[in-house]
């Protein structure tokens, strides 16, 4: 009797080894196989040559000498990528969206940034295409143009033509200065507040704000708050998938809360 037992014993316990064995055996070929085929990251998250959009929007990007370089090219960064979203973050090939970015200066030509590159100004005020959102960044070349009529007459031919005007740190004080803002909320950089605020004492600043949606214009904070602000627009205009794919594939992680604003009180501005 405890012979037969032994044996049962060995017997189950060699089977057990088998299927052990057997499991073990499939894992590792799955893993070989995965690791000889596997399905490219970026053909699912990313189409590095993507299909033509359903539709084609043009942003604007006024550039000025001694622009603010992360004002412009961060919220040009998101801009520039939803075209290699897929389709399924768009909810269908149908809605997907591509934005062709412009620069605009006083005239055309190179315009060296706050920081010293230079970019290239595709068109003038004089031959501005129609556009469907602008973008105006800041940087201590907006000081001298808030006096500019070139710069305020044209930023107010804008009004109305473009869908939404934005505006990073203080590029706000241009729409100041262009009556733009004149009765509506919008923010500005915190670390200079009462500078950049001074050309619109009309407006409804607001103290404490990562960035100020009122609609058609939608102001943000200092520098690295245009991005915030960017994902905010496209998340109302396109969704928050597109939104959220567009934070995922620069590798930025963006505050959605508007009223998150330490700086505000690193500026002395509330307590």
């Amino acid at each position: 009797m405890k012979r037969i037992m032994l044996q049962r014993v060995a017997l189950r316990f060699g089977l057990a080894s088998m299927l052990l064995g057997s499991a073990l055996a499939s894992a590792a070929m799955a893993r070989s196989t995965q690791a000889q085929s596997p399905e490219p990251e970026s053909q699912s998250m990313y189409e590095a040559q993507p299909a033509h959009a359903a539709r084609q929007i043009t942003v604007g990007v006024l550039i000025f000498p001694g622009f603010e370089m992360l004002d412009a090219y961060g919220p040009m960064e998101m801009w520039g990528s939803l075209k290699h979203a897929p389709a399924r973050f768009w909810g269908g090939e149908e809605k997907r969206v591509s934005a062709r970015l412009v620069t605009i200066a006083a005239t055309r030509g190179e315009v060296a940034s706050n920081q010293g590159p230079k970019t290239v100004a595709e068109y003038g005020y004089a031959d501005t295409p129609r556009l469907d959102y602008l973008l105006v960044p800041g940087g201590s070349g907006a000081i001298p143009l808030e006096r500019d009529a070139a710069t305020l007459n044209w930023l107010r031919a804008q009004v109305g033509r473009t869908k939404i005007i934005m505006s990073v740190c203080n590029g706000a004080s241009l729409l100041a200065a262009a009556g733009i803002l004149d009765g509506r909320p919008a923010t500005t950089n915190k670390m200079a507040f009462a500078s950049s605020t001074a050309p619109g004492p009309k407006v409804k600043w607001v103290k404490q704000a990562r960035w100020v949606d009122d609609g058609d214009v939608v102001s943000s904070s200092g520098v690295s708050a245009g991005m915030d602000m960017t994902l905010a627009v496209v998340e109302r205009l396109y969704g928050r998938p597109v939104s959220e794919w567009l934070a995922l594939v620069t590798e930025y992680d963006p505050h959605r809360d508007p009223s998150w604003d330490p700086f505000a009180v690193k500026a002395g501005l509330i307590h």
